[in-house]
């Protein structure tokens, strides 16, 4: 039943129209997967951009926190020296007898105060000292913004207590600072001054820089507490988060990053803690961010991102329609020229146009019409010339069968001309006869079986030898062999025969005297080298280059085609760089160069 059902969708794929088909296979092959793709980098994105976000908000708050731990740094060690200065100590515990001692003493540590507010003023916003010196009139303190008495007011609250009782420590709370229209509140730090006994007669008030707290040009919600229950400054209030103080209350962390929910809301917090060295009390930064606020973000970038996918699908689909109708369009034209073909409309055939798979399988058509207009001559010719070919076919083989010569007659003739020369006492015949007969022999007899180099340098010497019966001292030949060439290495037969035949008839015959033929058989490595040089009347430069052209033409000169012939055989017999070099020079000579392998063997078929 599976396999009905699958051969019946099958048969439905094959059955649809190329169109729907290059829709249908852009869909299930581009579109669904691009979209699922598309989604799931959707998916992963705004995981990131959460993860992003999350890391940032925290990556900022560390960077703010680090920022008011420096500044809480040096105010703390500003108060240090400050309490340990010689004119603030002065102005502490000397009794003054008069107000002229008292002012002379004030600038003096005022100096030092304002040089440390100048020098630290991205970090400072102002210092204060508390006098407990009797001989201090308190009307001149008053008029007097950075100096203060200790008032029973003042010695009953939390902050004078707490900076007493701190010996060595600095004691960290928020107080007020005056701005234009109202009092915030920010960090500060105050620090008893001691006198040699160890008795508090002075306290150093130091206020942290106003900007470093107010938090202004941070992107999050972000705020300053005291001990995680007193509002000290921020770009929020405590009414826009009620359930802060009480969330970071359950903070047993220093730093901390976490998704809290508040009734249907749910909020990104980022906690760090900064507490000085020695001190039980700290500050708490805390910036808080609405979930809704990030996604809406991610789902803006999001979308950003996802409008061009969904622009590239429509072009995309566009394109393909438009292209998948032109493809069809084409199929339907040839459709209409393989159908004007089958009916035999030949003239009715159009040209289709293009370089694609239907302009080669058009151009297959016409040769197939052009095929079919010439196997339709061919025969209708055919049977025309049947008889004419009959005919020609047994003149041929009568012409053949008239040509034949038979070699046994030919050998018996030459032979009864030997003898006959023997009984006349003529040596001279008797040999050339003999010579001619063996060197005919071997040439019918020659097949590509291999021979020894002997076999064919006998039939050299044969040859030889009859030419010099024919022209006598006008042409002289030289065989010289090496001792280290093995005679009974293997070699084509009737390699050297038309290269000597070539010197003597294009070389030497026209040559009225001293004409000389050389022939040199040598080994060099594992090659045996032959030869053969004549000073004939040699080529020129043309000449010489028409030679070498045929002899690498498969299809070359019949003038030339027994050299030819032997070159090629060489080379396809042993491999291409083996073969026939042949040089020349005008009036000067020729000379061939066989190159073979030494092979004594026979290793393979010719």
């Amino acid at each position: 039943m599976n396999e009905l059902n699958y051969k019946k969708r099958f048969h439905l794929f094959k059955d649809m129209k190329f169109l729907h088909r290059m829709i249908l296979i852009y869909l299930i092959g581009g579109i669904i997967p691009l979209l699922v793709m598309s989604i799931y980098t959707n998916m992963q994105t705004r995981k990131m951009m959460i993860k992003l976000t999350e890391e940032t908000q925290a990556e900022e708050l560390s960077v703010l926190s680090s920022s008011i731990r420096e500044s809480m740094t040096v105010l703390d060690n500003v108060a240090r020296l400050l309490c340990s200065n010689d004119e603030i100590l002065k102005l502490t515990t000397r009794k003054y007898k008069n107000k002229t001692q008292f002012y002379s003493d004030y600038r003096k540590a005022n100096m030092v105060m304002e040089d440390y507010i100048n020098f630290y003023e991205q970090d400072i916003s102002s210092i204060n000292l508390f006098l407990d010196n009797p001989t201090v009139d308190t009307y001149d303190l008053n008029r007097i913004n950075n100096l203060s008495y200790f008032k029973q007011s003042v010695r009953t609250q939390t902050w004078y207590k707490e900076t007493v009782d701190c010996v060595d420590e600095g004691y960290w709370y928020f107080g007020e600072t005056s701005g234009d229209n109202e009092k915030d509140q920010t960090m500060q730090i105050s620090r008893a001054v001691r006198d040699d006994d160890d008795d508090v007669v002075g306290i150093v008030v130091i206020q942290i820089q106003y900007d470093k707290v107010t938090l202004n040009e941070q992107r999050q919600d972000t705020a300053i507490l005291y001990d995680d229950y007193y509002w000290i400054s921020g770009n929020c209030s405590s009414l826009d988060y009620p359930f802060l103080k009480e969330e970071i209350q359950k903070i047993n962390k220093s730093r901390v990053t976490k998704q809290i929910s508040y009734g249907v809301e749910e909020y990104l917090i980022s906690y760090e803690r900064l507490q000085m060295d020695g001190s039980d009390d700290y500050y708490s930064v805390v910036s808080v961010q609405n979930y809704q606020d990030i996604m809406a973000e991610v789902n803006q970038i999001s979308m950003q991102a996802f409008i061009p996918e969904i622009i590239g699908m429509i072009v995309s689909a566009l394109l393909i329609f438009a292209f998948a109708a032109s493809y069809s369009n084409r199929m339907f034209q040839l459709r209409v020229q393989m159908h004007h073909v089958a009916q035999g409309e030949y003239d009715e055939v159009e040209r289709i146009e293009g370089n694609d798979e239907i302009g080669e399988l058009y151009t297959e058509l016409e040769q197939m019409i052009q095929d079919i207009r010439l196997l339709m001559s061919n025969v209708v010719d055919e049977q025309v010339q049947k008889e004419k070919l009959h005919t020609k076919q047994k003149e041929v083989e009568f012409k053949m069968l008239a040509s034949q010569i038979n070699p046994h007659f030919l050998y018996n003739t030459l032979e009864t001309i030997r003898m006959k020369a023997v009984v006349n006492h003529q040596p001279e015949i008797v040999e050339l006869v003999k010579m001619l007969a063996k060197t005919m022999r071997y040439n019918i007899q020659v097949t590509d079986r291999l021979v020894t180099l002997k076999e064919e340098l006998q039939m050299v010497e044969y040859y030889l030898k009859i030419q010099e019966y024919r022209f006598g001292d006008r042409i002289t030949s030289e065989l010289t062999i090496d001792s280290d060439v093995d005679m009974k290495a293997r070699i084509l037969p009737l390699t050297l025969q038309p290269f000597v035949e070539n010197a003597f008839v294009h070389g030497l015959e026209e040559k009225a005297c001293d004409a000389r033929l050389v022939i040199h058989v040598y080994k060099k490595k594992d090659d045996i080298f032959i030869e053969i040089r004549d000073n004939g009347k040699g080529m020129d430069y043309y000449e010489l280059g028409h030679l070498r052209k045929i002899m690498k033409d498969e299809q070359g000169d019949d003038n030339h085609i027994g050299v030819r012939n032997v070159n090629q055989r060489i080379r396809l017999l042993f491999g291409g760089e083996y073969g026939v070099e042949v040089d020349s020079e005008k009036n000067v000579g020729t000379k061939v160069v066989i190159h073979i392998p030494y092979q004594t063997e026979i290793d393979q078929n010719v």
